[in-house]
């Protein structure tokens, strides 16, 4: 799995979690707005107010956990030293060529 994928999915999770927690408590409550009395908009103006509250801190939170994921991805997978070596042998050097002796 990509890098891209990994975060797609966390996020979708994420909003996943959000939305279905928003729906179990409108499926329960939702009967104090569902009406036309004056008590039922101010709980209906109160639900908006509290929903989009959830909404915008979800995913302010996600958008933190998808880049501290990100950037913990980045950093371990970063190579941290590299080394080139290159060794030259002489060809007529006999400590160089034990496993060759006839």
């Amino acid at each position: 799995m990509n890098e891209q994928l990994l975060l797609n999915n966390v996020y979708k999770k994420f909003q996943t979690t959000m939305i279905g927690a928003l729906a179990r408590f409108e499926e329960n409550f939702g009967f104090l707005w569902d009406n036309d009395t004056k008590e039922a908009e101010r709980f209906d103006l109160l639900w908006e107010e509290t929903r989009n509250s959830i909404l915008n801190n979800g995913n302010k939170q996600a958008r933190s956990a998808l880049t501290e994921i990100s950037d913990y991805i980045n950093n371990n997978n970063r190579v941290k030293q590299k080394y080139h070596y290159k060794f030259y042998f002489d060809k007529n050097d006999d400590n160089n060529n034990q496993g060759d002796q006839k």
